[in-house]
């Protein structure tokens, strides 16, 4: 077996990320985090806060989504390997639990990865306001 390149290794741990995600498994997501990771809403988000730190933050940041929704899914459409950041841009759906109205939306998430542990989480609502971040950023 070879060992990754280490952009490649960085879409693997975010890859792992989604695979725990859809396993329930906070643990394993938790444990591919930096300890001081952040987390940063899109801005036109109402009601969610900017700001989200640590894996207290993390932890804060899985219970915004699904606590309104009933049968949440994500799925990814794309992944970009850009280095020391990885972009996913996914569908993600779910029925509203107050209306039972099913809601789709595309999120793109921007992260970070160092010392192979993701150190931020960004989310946009377009997948090139993710990869103009990246490029104001260089």
């Amino acid at each position: 077996m070879t060992e990754s390149a280490p952009s490649q290794r960085n879409v693997e741990i975010v890859q792992s990320a989604f695979d725990a995600w859809d396993r329930g498994d906070t643990e394993a997501i938790l444990a591919l985090c930096d300890g001081n990771i952040v987390v940063v809403q899109a801005d036109e988000m109402p009601g969610v806060p900017a700001l989200q730190n640590g894996q207290a933050g993390v932890l804060e940041a899985f219970a915004l989504w699904p606590g309104y929704w009933d049968d949440f899914r994500i799925e990814i459409l794309r992944t970009v390997d850009l280095g020391e950041r990885v972009v996913v841009t996914t569908d993600q759906s779910g029925r509203s639990k107050d209306t039972g109205i099913e809601v789709a939306a595309q999120f793109t998430f921007l992260f970070t990865l160092r010392d192979g542990k993701i150190t931020e989480w960004r989310i946009f609502l377009r997948e090139a306001e993710a990869l103009e971040a990246v490029r104001s950023s260089a």
